[in-house]
């Protein structure tokens, strides 16, 4: 195929993304309309799939800088970043009510302050470990809330550090993804999007601190830089 092709291929792929990531945004954003977490997963990994076939292309036949795969990688953070809020903030699944300030109440908040907040650690962790092995607590109910805590964040350990230099340097990584964290666990406090609770933190920041070190070892991080065309 000639470079003319190859440029429509690029566009067409661009456009196609750019149309599915706004897709999957007005969605979110329009009242009673659903569609099922699976279904929307799907659409943004393909959007990123174009994106990722555009910036092999763009360097195996029109010898573009890095700059450009640098681009596409802060793309494909800024739909992880996205896909983070619709789970935490939006999604009805889990009874988020979106970015709406709440009319608080005394029996509002002693409702709140009884059910969904925690500042004693463990505390949670602990609730949902016993319950499940005691078999009050489903299976699914303690993957979502326990395993799920552990994974949601772990791409940060990925990203950040490939898009951000400062962020190769542990502490900075810590500093920003507990800041981070903080901020989701106080948006869903002051909108009633779920809980508030420090066990979400210490699960947050323990599973992206396991893949932060796990992806600073030689060959992994070696590997790492390979699929995203860095080397």
């Amino acid at each position: 195929m000639n470079k003319k092709l190859y440029k429509a291929i690029i566009v067409i792929l661009y456009l196609l993304a750019f149309f599915i990531f706004s897709f999957f945004i007005k969605v979110r954003l329009t009242p009673n309309v659903y569609i099922h977490l699976d279904y929307r997963l799907i659409l943004l990994f393909l959007a990123c799939i174009f994106i990722y076939i555009n910036g092999y292309l763009l360097i195996k036949y029109f010898n573009c800088s890095k700059r450009i795969l640098k681009i596409n990688l802060i793309i494909y953070f800024i739909v992880y970043v996205v896909t983070i809020c619709t789970l935490t903030l939006f999604d009805e699944i889990f009874g988020r009510q979106g970015l709406v300030i709440v009319n608080w109440n005394k029996q509002l908040l002693d409702l709140y302050m009884r059910y969904s907040f925690n500042i004693i650690p463990f505390r949670t962790i602990n609730l949902f470990i016993s319950g499940y092995i005691n078999g009050i607590v489903s299976f699914k109910s303690f993957c979502i809330n326990i395993i799920g805590n552990l994974c949601l964040f772990m791409p940060f350990s990925l990203f950040l550090p490939l898009i951000f230099k400062s962020m190769n340097k542990y502490i900075r990584f810590l500093i920003t993804l507990i800041f981070i964290v903080i901020v989701i666990e106080l948006l869903q406090f002051i909108t009633i999007s779920g809980s508030c609770d420090i066990d979400d933190v210490l699960l947050n920041v323990f599973g992206a601190s396991i893949v932060y070190f796990l992806l600073n070892i030689r060959c992994i991080k070696k590997g790492i830089h390979k699929i995203f065309l860095f080397e």
